[in-house]
C-alpha cells in the first residue's frame, strides 16, 4: 500500500483538528480522547467508503459488515507500519493481557464534532474516504508515538479498540451536523496560532 503526499499532508491537518476540537482549544488533550478520536475519525472513514445504504438505521447503530472485516485490518496494519518506523517495537504478549483502556466519550458525539472539519480536510487534501481513513490511522500512530504516559502497547490496543468501532458503527449524518458549530470553535482557536505545539498528557 502506498501512501500519497496528500495523504501525508493531511495527517497533521487531522492532528491538528482533533487537537483544537476535542482538547476544546487548550493545545492539551488527555491520551485516550485523542488517539481514540483520531483512530474512531479513521473506522468511521472508512466505513463511508462502503457506501451503505444506511437511511433507517440511527447513528450509532452496530453494523457488523464482511468489508469492515476485510479493510478494518489495514488501519491496525499502517499504524503498526509508522510505529516501526518510528522504532517502536510492539510486544504482543503485552497486548494480550487484557484490562485495555478505551475512550469514556461517546461515539456519536466525538464523530459529530470531528466529522465536518475532517470531510474539509479531505476536499482540500482530494483524499477519497479510503484515502482519508488512512491518513487518519497515521496520524494515530504519530499520537501513540508522542504520548509518553502510556506504554506503545497501551495506544496500540486503545487504537485497534476505535478502529473496530469506527468502521462497525452508523455515524451521524454529515449532512445534518451544523457547521457553524466549526466555524465557531475556529474562531475561538484563532488565537491559539501562534502559541508553541500542543502536547499530550
Amino acid at each position: 500500500m502506498e501512501i500519497t503526499k496528500n495523504q501525508n499532508e493531511a495527517v497533521n491537518d487531522i492532528v491538528e483538528m482533533v487537537v483544537n476540537i476535542i482538547g476544546n482549544g487548550s493545545r492539551e488533550i488527555d491520551t485516550t480522547e485523542a488517539i481514540s478520536s483520531t483512530a474512531r475519525l479513521a473506522g468511521s472513514f472508512l466505513f463511508r467508503s462502503f457506501e451503505f445504504k444506511t437511511n433507517d438505521a440511527k447513528p450509532g447503530t452496530v453494523m457488523l459488515s464482511e468489508e469492515a472485516n476485510i479493510k478494518g485490518p489495514q488501519l491496525v496494519n499502517i499504524t503498526h507500519a509508522v510505529l516501526h518506523n518510528f522504532g517502536i517495537q510492539i510486544d504482543n504478549n503485552k497486548m494480550s493481557k487484557g484490562n485495555q483502556k478505551h475512550a469514556e466519550s461517546n461515539f456519536v458525539d466525538v464523530i459529530g464534532k470531528v466529522q465536518v472539519p475532517a470531510l474539509d480536510i479531505m476536499k482540500k487534501r482530494e483524499l477519497s474516504y479510503e484515502q482519508m481513513a488512512q491518513s487518519a490511522a497515521i496520524a494515530t500512530a504519530f499520537i501513540i508515538q508522542q504520548s509518553s504516559n502510556i506504554t506503545p502497547e497501551e495506544g496500540f490496543g486503545i487504537a485497534i479498540y476505535h478502529y473496530i468501532e469506527g468502521s462497525k458503527t452508523n455515524p451521524p449524518d454529515i449532512n445534518l451536523v451544523a457547521k457553524s458549530e466549526t466555524k465557531k470553535q475556529e474562531e475561538k482557536n484563532s488565537d491559539e496560532q501562534t502559541k508553541p505545539w500542543w502536547k499530550i498528557w
